[in-house]
């Protein structure tokens, strides 16, 4: 049975589990990421997330197992100091689920090289799907994320490639991808916590509104394990109640963040700009798989900074964002810091 067909059967044998749901109505979600935006094709060269996500019944008595287990990784439940810093205790909780699948592709910059060469990324894949449990009340919001997928040819990252080159532009062929990271299956748990800026009390005469969160996590598997933490601000008219990651990211929300007040206004016109500090321990992209021997030839840089630029536009229940990522190195040896852009839509569905 191929790698895909696996990854439907497991699909299909787990979605039963997110079957209790809230009577609100789902937001679909689809996130692109590609260097060819900011004028490159290479390094972190194109990832696509599609994901669907629901809003839960607030009674935990009725949750599946499975999101039982995710919740329990929330910090929510805690009492003490270090809990109420994970999560802080502001008004009910309100629960959402989510399922996603995502493909995320690295390349060298020289296409014709049959391996990277020194100084460049080695060719790597990952094709995955996603089952995410989000808790948020007033003022902050919690995300754990399973994720399941796999490194190699599986990945089609090649197959995506090459048919985007042909079809959608006049890029060549990249020629090496037999020496790309191999096929491993991996395993990661992604956590995530937003705390929600307050900024209305000394906002609330400007003529544009101004709010944002603080944010940190984790992940921890074969797929990659660190820890970050960053911040993110928004100003424009009529900001809407739910923030999305702008961009490609496991389990990456898509409803209102905070319990907070929908805007009555049918429009929205936003800017937004971000920063993220990560501490990297393993990245099978750039460490090479786990439980496999290969060397990718590079280094591992330990730090990783990154700086978002962009904007959004809302009408009713449809969103889309464009943005601007720089990010700076991510191994040794590296030629040029990265840049890419990302275009994301969202809108609500009527079921």
């Amino acid at each position: 049975m191929s790698f895909s067909k696996q990854l439907l059967a497991v699909f299909c044998s787990l979605s039963p589990l997110f079957a209790h749901a809230a009577p609100d109505f789902g937001r679909f979600l689809v996130q692109w990421d590609n260097d060819l935006l900011t004028g490159s094709d290479r390094d972190y060269t194109n990832g696509a997330r599609v994901a669907y996500i629901q809003d839960l019944d607030s009674n935990l008595a009725s949750h599946n197992w499975l999101q039982k287990g995710l919740y329990r990784l929330t910090g929510t439940e805690g009492s003490g100091l270090f809990d109420d810093y994970r999560y802080r205790k502001d008004g009910s909780n309100r629960f959402s689920w989510g399922i996603g699948l995502t493909q995320l592709m690295f390349t060298p910059d020289k296409p014709s090289a049959p391996v990277a060469p020194e100084g460049e990324r080695p060719y790597a894949g990952w094709l995955g799907l996603e089952f995410s449990l989000h808790v948020k009340n007033e003022s902050s919001a919690s995300s754990v994320t399973l994720s399941l997928g796999t490194t190699g040819t599986n990945s089609y990252a090649e197959d995506a490639q090459t048919w985007i080159h042909e079809h959608l532009s006049d890029s060549p062929t990249f020629q090496g991808w037999d020496s790309q990271v191999p096929g491993e299956l991996t395993v990661n748990l992604h956590f995530d916590h937003k705390r929600q800026l307050k900024l209305d009390t000394w906002t609330s005469d400007w003529p544009i509104e101004v709010d944002g969160y603080t944010e940190w996590g984790a992940a921890l598997g074969n797929l990659r394990t660190d820890a970050y933490l960053g911040a993110l601000l928004r100003a424009g008219y009529h900001l809407p109640a739910s923030y999305t990651t702008p961009r490609v990211q496991i389990g990456s929300y898509g409803h209102a963040l905070f319990n907070e007040k929908p805007n009555d206004s049918p429009y929205s016109i936003f800017g937004f700009a971000g920063v993220r500090a990560s501490a990297v321990l393993q990245d099978i992209s750039l460490d090479g798989p786990v439980f496999r021997d290969f060397d990718t030839g590079v280094d591992r840089e330990p730090l990783v900074g990154e700086l978002l630029v962009g904007f959004g536009l809302r009408w009713k229940e449809a969103d889309i964002s464009l943005s601007r990522t720089i990010r700076s190195d991510e191994f040794e040896g590296q030629n040029e810091n990265q840049q890419f852009g990302s275009i994301q839509f969202r809108i609500q569905l009527p079921w």
